[in-house]
């Protein structure tokens, strides 16, 4: 258990159930959020049991009984469901909070930031509220209220979850949208232990939509890239071949790639595929993959100092909030606070509260408060 002092006092306790993913829970009373850890993913029986235990053994261990109960935004979330069990045992007030709002609000909580900021999340999975999967959020606002001013565009990720473990499927996704039907079987890497029959029935799944939700995850561009440089098809965990990609990156690298950012109803729209172009090819080409590797984390970070300047213009913010799993690549993280510095940002990463979703319930608890939701 870990104890975070909050920059504010929750006028009645809060329990905050987390995400998913990576199971975890905050109990909030006075100036204090007692935040317990580790418990994986939730969709396993052994882990959601302990899980619920845990909480309801903190509860009576710390003498909180919650007023307000806090849960993600996805309908399906394990945890969002306990949520709403145990707020109405407990005769609590359920409140939903989205998931990358509450990243944000973990990073401001942190920081103890009293302004507005341009919060920018990068994460693999979080239900938006318009029913796609985000995770390449830009936010302007605080924990009071956010809005989503930009994002990656999206994409169909077919065959929904198994793309965390089959990040092949997000490969031919990407390369299908960059290419459009000029795409053939023969133009993947990663496709040497994929049959030809299944990479036509991807294709089909993402023309006719079939199980195929739309992301704008980080996450999951990582994964596509990923796939392609390293020629990789499956994952044994997520994230995996991200990892193997920053571990091989030229730190001594300084090129990049071209991007696209659309402006269309006051949001700006990130398209990749010109850096999915530029990757093939350098393949075709024959350039090393370390080199492939740095040039695609410093696109991304010069997709994150791009955005961030045009919405200074704006909106006239200079502080920016960094939050969400994908930042757990120390490449990436380092790489965009040196161009966000170099450009006059205040920019904030976190380190007392994990930036992964075992972070999220301190941002749900602040969301909580700041919404007067216990009033």
């Amino acid at each position: 258990m870990k104890i975070v002092e909050l920059p504010f006092k929750v006028k009645v306790p809060i329990l905050a159930c987390g995400a998913d993913m990576k199971g975890a829970f905050a109990l909030a009373k006075a100036d204090r959020a007692y935040l317990v850890d580790g418990f994986g993913e939730l969709y396993d029986p052994d882990n959601l049991n302990a899980y619920e235990a845990a909480i309801k053994s903190h509860e009576s261990k710390l003498n909180i009984k919650p007023s307000i109960v806090v849960c993600d935004l996805h309908p399906a979330y394990f945890s969002s469901s306990f949520a709403r069990d145990h707020a109405s045992e407990l005769g609590a007030k359920i409140c939903d909070v989205q998931h990358h709002e509450a990243h944000i609000a973990s990073a401001i909580t942190e920081h103890c930031i009293k302004t507005e900021v341009v919060g920018i999340a990068f994460d693999g999975t979080g239900y938006g509220p318009d029913g796609c999967i985000w995770g390449g959020e830009f936010f302007i606002g605080r924990a009071q209220s956010f809005s989503r001013v930009a994002h990656f565009s999206y994409v169909p990720m077919p065959g929904g979850d198994a793309a965390v473990i089959e990040p092949w499927r997000m490969a031919v996704s990407y390369l299908y949208k960059a290419f459009g039907v000029k795409l053939a079987y023969s133009d993947l890497y990663c496709m040497k232990t994929i049959s030809v029959k299944r990479f036509k029935l991807l294709r089909k799944m993402i023309d006719e939509r079939m199980n195929s939700p739309l992301t704008s995850s980080a996450g999951r561009l990582f994964d596509a890239v990923a796939s392609i440089v390293l020629a990789k098809a499956f994952a044994a965990y997520e994230a995996e071949l991200p990892i193997e990609l920053e571990k091989i990156a030229d730190e001594l690298c300084n090129g990049c790639y071209k991007f696209d950012i659309m402006y269309e109803d006051e949001m700006y729209l990130i398209d990749m595929s010109m850096t999915i172009k530029g990757i093939l090819s350098d393949m075709d080409k024959g350039l090393r993959s370390n080199i492939i590797s740095a040039k695609f984390h410093n696109t991304m970070a010069g997709v994150i100092t791009d955005v961030a300047i045009r919405l200074r213009k704006k909106v006239h913010i200079d502080k920016v909030a960094l939050s969400g799993g994908v930042f757990q690549n120390m490449y990436l993280k380092k790489k965009a606070l040196s161009l966000l510095n170099k450009n006059g940002f205040d920019a904030y990463t976190q380190s007392a509260v994990n930036t992964n979703d075992y972070g999220i319930p301190i941002g749900q608890v602040a969301i909580a408060e700041a919404r007067k939701i216990c009033a």
